[in-house]
């Protein structure tokens, strides 16, 4: 569904959510074209967004002149935190597989009281938010489902 100005209702819902303050710091897992970038900036936030499509990642800087984009994955050495909030959309690496490398990782590149966020459109119908927060969980965070109609995001903090 579309939002406003041609924008994809699951990126305003998403970055709505992540209530993003001037100054923040945040990492985007699988940016894409960029746009959920666009909407931070315009925000005020710091962001860091990365994919492993060199496509993708051409278009989004392309898109966002200025902004800090990589060819890479979650996994790359070449990301440095600390991240206020970390967040992907419509990233399958949460229900599609344990995620508990990558989730280590963020641990790793959160600020203290930082956030995980991911959010998602029900892949054909189907409701994998308890995979993605058992994932979380596992995983060493907490994890808190959110929705907004078809649209769904868990979230959550490193455990203690």
């Amino acid at each position: 569904m579309m939002g406003f100005m041609g924008v994809p209702e699951r990126l305003v819902w998403a970055v709505d959510t992540l209530g993003v303050r001037h100054g923040e710091r945040i990492l985007e897992i699988g940016c894409g074209r960029g746009v959920a970038v666009g909407l931070i900036r315009e925000r005020g936030g710091e962001v860091t967004a990365i994919d492993r499509s060199a496509k993708m990642i051409a278009i989004a800087r392309e898109r966002n002149p200025g902004a800090c984009f990589m060819i890479s994955a979650v996994e790359d050495d070449r990301l440095s935190g600390p991240y206020d909030k970390i967040f992907s959309v419509n990233v399958n690496l949460f229900w599609t597989r344990s995620p508990a490398r990558e989730l280590e990782i963020i641990r790793r590149l959160l600020a203290p009281g930082g956030r995980l966020y991911a959010f998602y459109e029900s892949p054909g119908g189907r409701d994998q938010s308890a995979k993605v927060a058992e994932g979380f969980v596992a995983g060493g965070f907490s994890a808190e489902i959110l929705r907004e109609g078809g649209l769904i995001g868990v979230t959550g903090r490193p455990s203690p």
